[in-house]
């Protein structure tokens, strides 16, 4: 995704920009909104820059011919914009409000093919340190407000090809909550059969927590959204009966401990998972409700990776009744009765770059809340 005068190859969200003669000034639609980009008597105000780890890493990029291509890439730039900053791009209602982030990618052609129309950008991914992905958007450039101080490489054209040893530099657009700031710029490529790279990280925002001003209101410890619980604390719910009837729930996450492919050695695995890391993850649910559930809550929650994605969740098949040791059955493992607590076990796969940022418990039915974790 670029943002230039053209709109690129579509990928994460494409977005409807108004008319030209509609950009320029106008209203900031939020006044009081934290960060760089906000209009101030009428007066451009640049786009205000974050902390972003450099260094050139190789990296692989496929094109749609399925070629792949050795590129060395890294961001060269982050910065937090305002929401007024798109006030002439119509947006859809899940994006409306948030903030936009400019991240700039600088990358070089390591191999001897010449690089028809590259975008390695799309590729890269910006997350909080809780493990939320940003959302990618492509606009045409021309669409963005005159006032929003965008960083000289976002105005700039994506190269429609790049010589083997050519650099360039381009600008992909992140939209973000309010609440929530960079961590972490992540890269994920894949192979020419359409496998996923490892992913390869960058910090972002200062020190790797993405903390700092203009994080938003409600931004918590290390630079998590507020209300992440730690490690044994107790959040509360909803979930659904076997009757779809609901039932409120105390949830309290135990443990998320690293494992090694061998414990896994009686299961059968794909190629990709027995190079990557299981992680088990127990959690003790508690029956606050007046009907009976089944042991099966583990399937609501979520690994969310320092790079952005989710971890991969592990249905193991046991035929032989032993179990896994590492990450034992549901105890008690029958219904589980009102005033009755019972703690499951799962099994996550992230590869060896990889590691947790959260967990997430996402209830179902009234009073449904989702209650998240940091992970340690």
């Amino acid at each position: 995704m670029r943002v230039n005068g053209r709109v690129g190859r579509a990928a994460g969200v494409l977005v409807l920009a108004l008319s030209a003669a509609a950009c320029g000034a106008g209203a900031d639609s939020h006044p009081g909104a934290e960060g760089g980009g906000a209009k101030e008597k009428g007066k451009s105000v640049p786009a205000r820059p974050l902390p972003v780890e450099g260094g050139k890493r190789t990296v692989t990029w496929t094109d749609l011919k399925h070629r792949s291509h050795e590129l060395e890439a890294a961001p060269s730039e982050l910065a937090r914009g305002s929401v007024s900053d798109l006030e002439n791009v119509r947006l859809d209602d899940e994006l409306k409000g948030k903030v936009p982030y400019y991240l700039t990618v600088s990358y070089t052609n390591k191999g001897s093919t010449r690089l028809e129309r590259p975008s390695p950008e799309r590729d890269f991914l910006l997350a909080s340190a809780d493990g939320q992905p940003g959302k990618p958007i492509s606009v045409f450039s021309s669409a963005l407000s005159q006032d929003s101080g965008l960083p000289d490489a976002c105005s700039k054209g994506a190269p429609e090809s790049l010589a083997p040893g050519g650099e360039a530099t381009v600008c992909q657009i992140f939209m973000m909550p309010g609440n929530l700031a960079p961590a972490a710029v992540s890269h994920i490529g894949r192979d020419a059969q359409g496998n996923e790279s490892d992913p390869v990280i960058w910090k972002a925002g200062g020190s790797g927590n993405g903390a700092g001003k203009g994080a938003g209101k409600g931004a918590g410890k290390a630079g998590l959204p507020g209300g992440i619980l730690e490690l044994k604390k107790t959040g509360r719910s909803a979930v659904q009966d076997a009757k779809r009837r609901n039932v409120k729930v105390e949830v309290a996450a135990q443990s998320i401990r690293p494992g090694k492919v061998a414990d896994l050695g009686r299961f059968e695995l794909d190629p990709d998972e027995k190079k990557q890391v299981p992680y088990y993850v127990t959690v003790e649910y508690r029956n606050m409700g007046s009907n009976e559930l089944l042991p099966q809550m583990n399937q609501k929650t979520e690994l969310r990776a320092v790079s952005g994605r989710s971890a991969r969740r592990l249905n193991l098949i046991d035929l032989s009744g032993e179990g896994l040791a590492q990450c034992p059955d549901a105890k008690p493992d029958g219904l589980v009765r009102p005033k009755a607590s019972v703690t499951e076990c799962s099994v996550f796969m992230l590869p060896r770059t990889d590691s947790p940022a959260s967990l997430v418990f996402t209830g179902e039915g009234k009073a449904a809340k989702t209650v998240t974790w940091r992970a340690p």
